[in-house]
């Protein structure tokens, strides 16, 4: 019985609905539900680092509302529905008011924004911007706001850094680490971009943490761990993402840091698979487009009945700070490798060495033209 019910996703975010187009391409007629906790409308999740500066609004970000998703995905789109359980065995997900069957179930349920534990009164003022809704909620606030302190400098963080100061906002850039993009890009990237969005105006708390944050008159004073404070209007956390678990944890899924999925986005479960940011494949977490996008392309020829693993080309990340964009790929970020550097006024390549091969690359500036030689040339070694 369970052949004739639809493929159920869970989640409208960008792995969601990638998943969907790609399955229609391949199954235009079998019976598909879209369920999703928010409104189900199609919009550019990256474009939330850029629209202060653009002074655009969350309805300005809109594509596709969720009715002309359904329509061109001829799916039920079932919005503000939040999953309440999954039963493996019976092929059933049980909403507030119903049980849902599934042929096969795909969790594209996504990650949460992580904020580190902070003391103080306003902790309720701290802002992610994780979603549309949360933008939504906020836009008028942070177009009001002067002065913005950002917890985390990663590769949101740096993003929306750059973006307050486009937008002419003071910007305080807190962080525990030494350097911007700690954990992504040698430290020769992070001092250039460092310099450009010093140069723009941007203050750096580096080796602290926020430690509280309070409300003073109406401003809110955020005092860090190493004894300063600053009185801004806002306060972003852009500290992390943690993949949303807890569903596919309590239907008896194997989970670690997110959803465990093989090569064929799998689960330990039959017939449920994961895709996104709150899939792990191989141990690792790909939070970016391009391993979501191939991810969405194997699962989709999966569902239609060819089964197809996952592969992994080279994949370019980007940093979209528009003052100083960048972008790597490969490693970059081992102790042994060894740098051949060209830079000038517009901009830098690295190429990074081990024992003569090429292994890893990033670019920055206008040098960022560069990329695609270099991962061919990455591709053939």
């Amino acid at each position: 019985m369970a052949a004739h019910h639809p493929v159920v996703i869970v989640g409208s975010g960008y792995a969601g609905l990638q998943l969907a187009r790609q399955f229609r391409r391949h199954a235009p007629a079998t019976p598909l539900v879209i369920v999703c906790a928010d409104d189900g409308a199609d919009y550019p999740k990256p474009q939330l680092s850029h629209a202060i500066s653009k002074r655009q609004s969350a309805t300005d970000l809109i594509r596709k509302s969720a009715k002309e998703v359904a329509l061109e995905l001829k799916a039920l789109l079932l919005t503000g529905q939040q999953v309440k359980a999954i039963d493996p065995e019976r092929q059933v997900i049980q909403l507030a008011a119903r049980e849902l069957p599934y042929r096969d179930l795909v969790l594209a349920v996504g990650a949460e924004a992580w904020v580190p534990p902070i003391g103080g009164d306003a902790i309720d003022e701290i802002i992610t911007l994780n979603s549309l809704q949360h933008y939504q909620q906020y836009q008028e606030q942070l177009a009001n706001s002067q002065r913005v302190l950002i917890v985390g400098s990663g590769l949101i963080g740096s993003e929306l850094a750059n973006d307050f100061l486009l937008a002419g906002k003071q910007v305080t850039l807190c962080d525990p680490t030494d350097r911007l993009l700690c954990s992504l890009t040698p430290e020769f990237v992070s001092e250039r971009l460092h310099n450009v969005l010093a140069q723009a105006g941007c203050e750096f708390a580096f080796n602290t943490t926020l430690a509280s944050l309070n409300q003073q008159s109406d401003c809110l004073l955020a005092t860090f761990s190493d004894g300063s404070s600053v009185v801004v209007d806002s306060v972003v956390c852009a500290a992390g993402l943690r993949p949303r678990i807890a569903l596919a944890q309590a239907a008896g899924l194997n989970v670690n840091r997110g959803i465990v999925v093989d090569k064929q986005l799998a689960t330990s479960a039959p017939h449920i698979y994961a895709l996104g940011d709150c899939a792990e494949i191989d141990g690792q977490l790909l939070p970016y487009l391009q391993p979501i996008t191939l991810s969405a392309q194997a699962l989709a020829k999966t569902l239609a009945g060819e089964q197809t693993r996952v592969q992994w080309p080279v994949m370019p990340v980007n940093v979209k700070t528009s003052s100083y964009p960048v972008q790597l790929a490969g490693e970059v970020r081992s102790d042994d490798l060894i740098w051949q550097l060209d830079e000038d006024d517009n901009g830098l390549t690295g190429q990074a060495f081990r024992q003569d091969a090429l292994v890893g690359f990033v670019t920055s500036g206008q040098h960022i033209t560069r990329s695609m030689a270099l991962i061919k040339q990455l591709s053939e070694n």
